[in-house]
């Protein structure tokens, strides 16, 4: 499991190495949409039908310089994206892959240090405490950052209000999966930091 998870980081960090030596050397090559003059954004908010022609888009219109995709969900595209546009859709992508990087690190400190340490110690389990709470808070906060920067491009690409991006803010996709296995790493971590004391005051009684 530790060599998978040092795998996938090297992995990611080459990847991101050789799109960033690209970018310096090649044209059309972008990193996490740097390098790209061109972004877009799906508006999750709304829904609509590919089917509905011209009475559908009517309903959705782009700002100036931009274009509007019907699918299940509007896409508002631009060509011509400013520096400030660009900042935001690689906030939007590099804000997940941190995440997981992160998730991929901690995994790998905590294996390490049960192999140098053992399995049932308090330094251990105060490592899986860690992980549980990076999944359950840094999930969570990782969700509604890409959802917020999304309404925020979504806003800028069409002719949304600001109360409306507003009351998109609160339209993040909630990560199920991630929050109810950091809930059961930190209950097991508890298990095994109370295992740890019953452990050392049964040593300490005999």
């Amino acid at each position: 499991m530790s060599t998978t998870a040092r795998m996938l980081v090297k992995l990611m960090v080459a990847l991101l190495a050789l799109g960033v030596i690209g970018m310096l050397f090649a044209d059309n090559v972008s990193v996490l949409g740097i390098g790209d003059a061109s972004v877009c954004a799906t508006d999750t908010a709304a829904t609509t039908s590919a089917d509905s022609g011209a009475e559908s888009s009517s309903g959705f219109k782009p700002a100036p310089g931009a274009e509007v995709i019907l699918d299940a969900h509007p896409k508002y595209c631009t060509q011509d994206a400013g520096v400030v546009l660009n900042l935001l859709d690689t906030t939007s992508r590099l804000v997940p892959l941190a995440f997981t990087i992160g998730a991929l690190l901690l995994v790998i400190r905590l294996i390490k240090g049960a192999e140098r340490e053992g399995l049932y110690t308090a330094q251990t389990a105060g490592r899986l405490r860690g992980l549980g709470w990076w999944l359950l808070v840094g999930s969570v906060l990782s969700a509604m950052v890409t959802s917020v920067v999304e309404r925020v491009v979504v806003s800028a690409l069409s002719d949304e209000s600001g109360l409306q991006a507003l009351w998109g803010l609160l339209l993040w996709d909630v990560p199920f999966m991630a929050i109810l296995t950091g809930i059961g790493i930190l209950s097991f971590a508890r298990i095994m930091r109370i295992g740890c004391t019953m452990r050392e005051d049964l040593e300490g009684t005999v």
